[in-house]
């Protein structure tokens, strides 16, 4: 009898063991679970922070940037006189008229030639060097 009942008790204890193996199994897993949403929690956290911290540090920057407006100077009469020459010392043809047509800090300026065709270009005045410069060319 006593050998049974060895053998009764160890078969409870291995069955009370089983059982607290199944159980501190499913609580590890349970902890597991846990802290990866834990992480994930975090790793979000962190990741909204991050970007409001760019897009406020871009804002910033916009914001306290210097302005690079320059502004709108009209043309002399001299600065377009300057252009009225160079334009005379291009090769286009025998000019028969040449209308300027202040802009603003530009001036289009149109010749019309004795065969009836027209060229067009546009002035524009470097106020650094104080020097025109002729952009564009287009013949009608």
């Amino acid at each position: 009898m006593e050998k049974d009942e060895m053998i009764m008790d160890a078969e409870v204890r291995n069955k009370q063991i089983e059982q607290y193996l199944d159980n501190a199994e499913a609580e590890f897993d349970r902890l597991l679970e846990e802290g990866s949403k834990k992480r994930q929690r975090n790793v979000i956290r962190w990741s909204a922070l991050c970007g409001v911290a760019v897009a406020a540090g871009v804002a910033l920057l916009l914001w306290l940037g210097p302005q690079r407006s320059t502004p709108d100077v009209p043309l002399t009469p001299v600065q377009i006189t300057e252009g009225i020459r160079q334009m005379m010392l291009l090769d286009i043809g025998e000019i028969e008229s040449i209308v300027a047509t202040p802009m603003g800090s530009y001036a289009i300026l149109t010749a019309s030639l004795t065969d009836g065709s027209s060229c067009s270009y546009i002035l524009k005045c470097n106020d650094a060097e104080g020097t025109t410069t002729l952009l564009a060319y287009t013949n009608n």
